[in-house]
């Protein structure tokens, strides 16, 4: 058997959990520079999941885990036996969930204090625009935090009252899976593409200009 879980899907798994702790630490601590490298490191993470899920390996790919409304329900009501990776409902919650994730990072490379700091796309819309990006950047946090507490209770509902170990295949690999996973490589491959599109974003926003 092969592991349930490849390696860069599991790196990515608490990399992320890390990532957003830190970007809500320095956001409350006001540590400005950690609070921007923390969302970069965010936006390279979703986008390389995002990629994953289209050339990882069998059980971390959308096709293995999000199904129909139909199928959902039926897990639901007991009718689908349960299979190695996340089941139909859980494979929906984390697709929500990333997609709220790189919305919030996208929106505070726009994001502004008006004072301190200027995201690194703040000058590239104009000002109307930029301060919308900006409220949803700031309550957007508070859903994503809602989604989180969600994801915690599923995984310890999971866990404890349905006695079915799902923490430890994230740490492990677990060995329930049915094909090998792909090379690593592919996965540093991934996140160079996905690193060298945001930095190429960076490098070409517009500088603010003077007002002489």
């Amino acid at each position: 058997m092969y592991p349930t879980w490849d390696i860069p899907t599991r790196l990515f798994h608490w990399l992320l959990l890390l990532a957003v702790f830190t970007s809500w630490l320095s956001h409350e601590l006001e540590w400005i520079s950690v609070h921007l490298w923390s969302g970069y490191t965010v936006l390279v993470l979703v986008g390389f999941r995002l990629l994953w899920g289209f050339v990882g390996s069998v059980h971390s790919r959308f096709a293995d885990f999000l199904r129909g409304p139909g199928t959902v329900i039926a897990y639901w009501r007991g009718s689908l036996p349960e299979e190695p990776g996340h089941n139909p409902a859980g494979g929906w919650s984390v697709m929500v969930l990333l997609l709220l994730i790189l919305v919030q990072g996208v929106t505070g490379l726009f994001n502004s204090d008006g004072l301190l700091f200027d995201g690194p796309l703040h000058y590239a819309l104009d000002s109307s625009w930029t301060d919308k990006l900006s409220e949803v950047h700031d309550r957007l946090f508070w859903l994503i935090l809602g989604f989180i507490g969600l994801h915690i209770a599923a995984v310890l509902y999971y866990q404890f009252f349905r006695k079915s170990n799902i923490v430890g295949p994230m740490i492990t690999g677990g060995d329930a899976g049915s094909a090998a996973p792909v090379s690593v490589w592919r996965a540093l491959l991934v996140v160079l593409v996905c690193a060298g599109l945001l930095a190429l974003a960076v490098y070409l926003a517009p500088e603010p200009q003077l007002p002489w």
